[in-house]
């Protein structure tokens, strides 16, 4: 909840008017933070109007943005917790350990930096830091292995360069940002049972030249400011395989040819080559890292588009980091995703439904003699990775049609797996089921019933 500070005022008497002018000149003074010149360092005016993206300026060139960066409430529901619980429970039936990781906002991890002009916002730092420590709170108390890495990269967050924990010009975090949390979950990753038996493997990171990075928050900041504002560049590094000792053999686990790995499914923070963070997971934990993510796939691109995969389903990784932005709301889209992603965590997807060709795009199928509940999930699968619409059309026995489509957009991968849920259909609308593609169908399309709950059995 944000909470504003409220003031009275005696109006009608000259103490009143005092009173009002002072109030006025602390937020005037708020803005000159640091001893910036005409409250901008870098001669910048409007930045908290910009209609593309409402930011405001802290010290030592830190910029913020003010919803994202400085809200304090984020919509992180019992429900979310429950659904990330039931995910990871899944996961674990099938030998993956999930770790969630919630990204802390640039105010939570630099709170020294936050304007005092962005209390007028509602911000309060110990509120955010508590806001985030209760999101990790509750996560486990519902089982899931979820990281705190908020305070040691408060605790850490400029590195010998001066660099600090995230880009001032841009709300990604850099090199040294992302090592501190890789570090914070490494640890913790060893604490969990799943890292008991695993043989580390040695990676150390060399620096190399960073890429120019472009930045769409810079380049619209510096529209309005008159002065060249920080570049995003930092000191980057890459993780470099070590030859395997003699001692350790193949480095291989369990005795046998197959070695840990992680599936690193994530946002564009985990996503950008000047961070690096996938390099660091594997130097701190000492296990190779699959790097899925996503830049623009939002809170569920990366991890519908991998687990919906035939990679997921045939080669489970050992452990699956999840990295989420702690302001992204994972209730947005209801129960669907959900749905989606808990029956792929389970794979219990074994009722086939005989299907006929309808046409070269459609199949159908029969689903009366089945006993169909709002727990019950369709997998839709056309047997290859070409296609990323599809259409469900449900006749009842009454007559009447029902449809559902689904769509994985640009930013998702084309896995040509739909999980459908038929939560809120009507039990009497399970007669026939045509399923339309936008792709051709052939003879590895499939139609089958998955289950949800991971005490259930096919």
């Amino acid at each position: 909840m944000i909470r504003t500070r409220r003031h009275t005022f005696l109006f009608g008497t000259a103490l009143a008017a005092l009173s009002l002018g002072a109030t006025f000149e602390a937020v005037a003074a708020g803005a000159n933070d640091g001893g910036q010149a005409a409250g901008s360092a870098f001669g910048c005016s409007g930045v908290e109007d910009v209609a593309e993206l409402q930011m405001i300026e802290g010290k030592d060139g830190m910029f913020f943005r003010i919803l994202a960066d400085l809200r304090l409430q984020h919509a992180f529901t019992e429900q979310t917790v429950d659904n990330l619980a039931a995910m990871a429970k899944a996961l674990e039936k099938n030998g993956t350990t999930l770790i969630y990781v919630p990204l802390p906002t640039k105010s939570q991890v630099l709170p020294e930096l936050v304007p005092a002009r962005a209390s007028l916002y509602g911000f309060d730092a110990n509120i955010a830091a508590e806001i985030y420590d209760d999101v990790v709170r509750r996560l486990e108390a519902k089982g899931v292995a979820a990281v705190d890495i908020a305070t040691p990269m408060r605790n850490d967050n400029r590195n010998q360069f001066g660099e600090y924990a995230f880009f001032q010009a841009d709300f990604h975090w850099t090199a040294h940002g992302a090592g501190i949390a890789a570090k914070a979950i490494a640890d913790q990753m060893k604490a969990l049972p799943a890292y008991a038996d695993v043989v580390p493997v040695g990676f150390k990171m060399q620096e190399v030249k960073p890429e120019p990075e472009f930045s769409s928050m810079r380049e619209l900041l510096q529209k309005h400011c008159v002065a060249h504002l920080p570049t995003v560049t930092a000191h980057a590094y890459q993780a470099v395989r070590e030859e395997a000792s003699a001692d350790a053999g193949s480095m291989d686990i369990f005795g046998g040819g197959d070695e840990a790995n992680i599936a690193l499914i994530g946002t564009s923070y985990s996503d950008k080559p000047i961070s690096n963070f996938a390099g660091y997971l594997e130097h701190w934990s000492g296990i190779p890292v699959d790097n899925y993510s996503i830049s623009g796939g939002n809170q569920f691109g990366s991890i519908l588009s991998y687990i919906t995969s035939r990679e997921f389903q045939e080669q489970r990784p050992r452990f699956m980091i999840w990295e989420n932005p702690i302001y992204n709301n994972l209730g947005q889209f209801g129960a669907a995703p959900w749905a989606e992603i808990v029956a792929a965590s389970l794979g219990d997807c074994g009722t086939q439904v005989e299907l006929a060709p309808v046409d070269d795009k459609s199949v159908a199928g029969d689903l009366s003699a089945l006993k169909l509940d709002g727990d019950d999930v369709l997998l839709a699968d056309i047997g290859s990775d070409v296609s990323r619409n599809v259409t469900f059309t449900f006749t009842g026995a009454d007559g009447t049609v029902r449809t559902r489509s689904m769509e994985r957009g640009d930013r998702l991968r084309a896995t040509g797996r739909y999980f459908l849920s038929l939560g809120g259909i009507p039990a009497d609308a399970f007669g026939k089921v045509s399923v339309s593609f936008d792709a051709p169908v052939g003879e590895q399309t499939a139609l089958s019933v998955c289950k949800t709950k991971t005490g259930e059995q096919s």
